[in-house]
């Protein structure tokens, strides 16, 4: 996933709401944890060593990667890591990583086995 920082965004130094990145990161594990559990939805259940190492600036782009590293019976561990560049693609440096334990549901909102 990619997204693009706008004003809103941001704090009063012009750099990206860690907040804002978290739900970013989320939203990344969420789509990982999905095609990876074949469920209709996933959840999370826990967000560990969430490691904010750069600032991301006002203008910049993050990427966002994730990918399941492990699986239980109705779990994932996703990682997502957030990289940050300049528009024109010149640079990117890795700016915050995150570990996102998802659960997998059912139809019926209930946790539901990981296919395999």
């Amino acid at each position: 996933m990619c997204r693009f920082v706008f004003p809103g965004d941001t704090n009063h130094l012009g750099t990206l709401y860690g907040g804002t990145l978290m739900a970013w990161m989320d939203s990344a594990a969420a789509v990982a944890g999905v095609r990876r559990a074949g469920s209709v939805a996933v959840v999370t259940a826990a967000v560990d060593r969430l490691e904010f190492r750069v600032a991301i600036r006002e203008g910049e782009l993050v990427e966002l990667v994730a990918r399941v590293d492990s699986v239980g019976r109705t779990s994932m561990q996703v990682v997502v890591e957030a990289h940050r560049e300049d528009p024109a693609g010149h640079t990117r440096e890795l700016c915050t990583t995150g570990v996102f334990t998802m659960v997998a549901l059912g139809a019926d909102g209930r946790p539901t086995a990981v296919r395999d």
